[in-house]
C-alpha cells in the first residue's frame, strides 16, 4: 500500500531535529568525558589509540572543532549529523522492507525514546557507535540482499570504524556469521568468500591499535590492561549487574521495553525465519549479552548500548506492517508509548530546577548549564559547573601566583584545559593502581621550575597526595574559594615553592613547560 507524503514529513522532522540540536548543543557545557574526548583530539595529542579507547570519537572531534573551533558547538555538531543521517538511514530500510508508514513511525520512535534523545546531545562512544550502526545494518542488509562487494565493503570498513571506538563492538561483525548460521534460506551461502573476505577486512582497522600498543612506553602496561578488560578478572556483583539493567530499561522508557518484549514475543520463530528480522536480531544479540554479561563483573560499558537496540527499534517500528492489525486500541497504545517517551525525554533534558529561596519562603526557578545534569537527574551534579569553575582558579592565580594547574581526575583536567583560556595544560597526579591517558604525557614534575606554585583542584574530601607535600615547601587549602554557593563542593589547595629533589639531580634532563596552547604528546 503506498503512503503519500510520509517521505515529506520526515524529511521536515529530522531538518528541523537538526537545527534544534545545532542550537540546543550550544546551551549547555561539556560534560566531563566529552571533555576528555576533546583533550585526546586536540594539538599534538591526537594519535592512533588512546588507553581508554579507540581514536575514532577523538578524531571526529579534531573535526568539528576544526569547521567551528574550540566551542560546544564545535565538539557536537557532528552528533547532530549523525542524529539525523541515522534517522534517514532507519526510514530507508523501514520503507524498503516494509512500507512508508512503518519508516515514519519508526523514525518517531528513535527520535522520542531516551535513551537516543540524551546520549546523542553528546559527542561521545554512545553517538559514534549509533550512527556506524545504521551505516552497517544499511550495508549489510543490501549486501545480503545484492550480494555486491561494494556494499560489503561498506558494511566492514563501518564495523572497523566502530572497532576503533571501543573493542566490544567487534561482536557487531561477529553477528554476520551468526545470521548465516541460523538462517535457513541464507546457510547454503555461509561458505562464500565475501562474507569471510568483509571479517578479515574489518580486522584490519586493528592495525593502528597494535601499533599503538607496542611502543616502548605502552607496552609494559599493555598485558595487565587487557586481562583487566576481562569480565572474570572481577568480583561478581549481582547489584551492579541488575542495576546496569535497570538502567537499560529506564533509558529505553520502561512502557517501549515491555512493548519491545511483546514483540519480540509474538514475533517467536519469524525472528529465524524472515531474514531481514534475522539480521536485526543477529546485529544486537551477541553485543548486548556480551554487555550484560559484562555488568556483573562491573565492566558492561552503558555507551555502547544504545548501538545495540538500534535494530530492536528497527524491529518494532517495522512489526505493525505484516502482524499486527492496527486496530484502534493498537493506536492508543503505541500513542500513550510515543507520550510517555517523549515526557521521559524533554524532562531529562529539561535545563530548569527549583531552589529554596535564602529566606527559606517558598521556592525560584534556576537554569543550570551543567553538561553533567543532563540526563543525570541527580540534584548534586547540578553544582558542577565547569565554568565558574574556570573562572575561580583563574582568580585565584592571579591572587596567588600559582603557574600549574593539578586535579586529580582526567576529567576535571580536561574540562579546565577546555574553559580555560588559551587552554593551558591541566596535569592530574595520579592514583596508587590506576592508569590513565595522562601517565603518558608529562608530569607536573617534568615541566615546574624551582619556587613554581600551583593549585590542586578535587572534589575529594581525603588528605592532599603525599607526593603533592613532598613536591612543594608550603601546601594548604584555600578556605573560601571564589566560587559561586552551588560550586562550593570543590576543594583547592595551594601549593607553594616547587621542590622536587628527583629533577635536582636530572639537571638539563628536565622539560621545559609547554606552550599554553600546544598540549603534550
Amino acid at each position: 500500500m503506498v503512503h503519500p507524503g510520509y517521505r515529506k514529513r520526515t524529511i521536515f522532522l529530522l531538518i528541523a531535529l537538526l537545527l534544534v540540536r545545532f542550537w540546543f548543543g550550544q546551551t549547555f557545557e561539556l560534560s566531563g568525558q566529552e571533555a576528555y574526548l576533546w583533550l585526546q583530539g586536540h594539538g599534538t595529542n591526537l594519535g592512533p589509540a588512546y588507553l581508554e579507547r579507540g581514536p575514532f570519537v577523538p578524531w571526529l572531534i579534531r573535526v568539528g572543532t576544526t569547521f567551528f573551533g574550540d566551542t560546544e558547538l564545535g565538539v557536537r555538531w557532528l552528533a547532530a549529523v549523525i542524529c539525523c543521517m541515522t534517522g534517514f538511514i532507519l526510514f530507508y530500510l523501514a520503507r524498503h522492507w516494509f512500507s512508508a508508514r512503518n519508516a515514519f513511525w519508526t523514525v518517531v520512535l528513535f527520535i522520542v525514546i531516551p535513551m537516543y534523545a540524551w546520549k546523542l546531545s553528546f559527542m561521545t562512544e554512545a553517538t559514534a557507535s549509533i550512527g556506524l550502526m545504521a551505516v552497517t545494518l544499511l550495508a549489510f542488509s543490501q549486501a545480503v540482499e545484492k550480494d555486491k562487494i561494494w556494499w560489503w565493503l561498506l558494511g566492514g570498513a563501518a564495523c572497523g570504524l566502530a572497532l576503533l571506538v571501543a573493542l566490544p563492538n567487534i561482536w557487531w561483525v561477529l553477528g554476520l556469521p551468526l545470521y548465516f548460521a541460523i538462517t535457513p534460506s541464507r546457510r547454503p551461502h555461509l561458505s562464500e568468500p565475501l562474507l569471510w573476505s568483509t571479517l578479515v577486512f574489518t580486522s584490519l582497522f586493528l592495525l593502528p591499535i597494535i601499533w599503538w600498543w607496542r611502543e616502548p612506553q605502552v607496552a609494559d602496561v599493555a598485558r595487565s590492561h587487557f586481562l583487566n578488560a576481562w569480565p572474570l578478572s572481577h568480583n561478581f556483583s549481582i547489584h551492579h549487574g541488575f542495576r546496569f539493567i535497570w538502567k537499560e530499561i529506564f533509558y529505553l522508557s520502561p512502557f517501549f521495553f515491555i512493548l519491545l518484549v511483546v514483540v519480540a514475543r509474538r514475533l517467536s520463530r519469524h525472528l529465524w525465519e524472515d531474514p531481514r528480522y534475522g539480521l536485526l536480531i543477529c546485529m544486537a544479540l551477541p553485543g548486548l549479552v556480551w554487555e550484560n554479561f559484562s555488568a556483573f563483573f562491573q565492566e558492561g560499558r552503558f555507551d555502547l548500548i544504545p548501538a545495540l537496540f538500534l535494530p530492536l527499534i528497527l524491529l518494532v517500528g517495522c512489526y505493525p506492517a505484516g502482524h499486527a492489525p492496527i486496530t484502534r486500541t493498537t493506536r492508543w497504545v503505541l500513542g500513550v508509548i510515543i507520550i510517555l517517551a517523549t515526557l521521559q525525554s524533554l524532562a531529562g533534558l529539561n535545563p530548569f530546577y527549583l531552589v529554596a529561596k535564602p529566606d527559606g519562603q517558598g521556592y525560584e526557578i534556576h537554569r543550570t548549564q551543567s553538561g553533567e545534569n543532563v540526563t543525570g537527574f541527580y540534584a548534586d551534579k547540578r553544582q558542577i559547573s565547569w565554568r565558574n569553575l574556570a573562572d575561580g582558579i583563574m582568580g585565584l592565580q592571579r591572587d596567588l601566583g600559582a603557574t600549574l594547574i593539578i586535579t586529580d581526575t582526567p576529567e576535571t583536567a580536561s574540562a579546565l584545559s577546555f574553559y580555560l583560556p588559551r587552554n593551558p595544560f591541566v596535569y592530574v597526579e595520579g592514583k596508587p593502581n590506576v592508569i590513565t591517558q595522562f601517565d603518558f604525557w608529562p608530569h607536573y614534575s617534568e615541566s615546574a621550575s624551582p619556587n613554581d606554585s600551583a593549585l590542586f583542584v578535587t572534589r575529594s574530601n581525603d588528605p592532599i597526595p603525599d607526593d603533592l607535600s613532598k613536591d612543594f615547601t608550603e601546601v594548604k587549602a584555600v578556605d573560601d574559594p571564589p566560587l559561586p554557593d552551588f560550586d562550593k563542593a570543590w576543594n583547592i589547595w595551594s601549593c607553594q615553592k616547587f621542590i622536587n629533589a628527583d629533577q635536582s639531580t636530572e639537571g638539563d634532563n628536565a622539560k621545559p613547560m609547554p606552550e599554553p596552547e600546544a598540549l603534550p604528546k
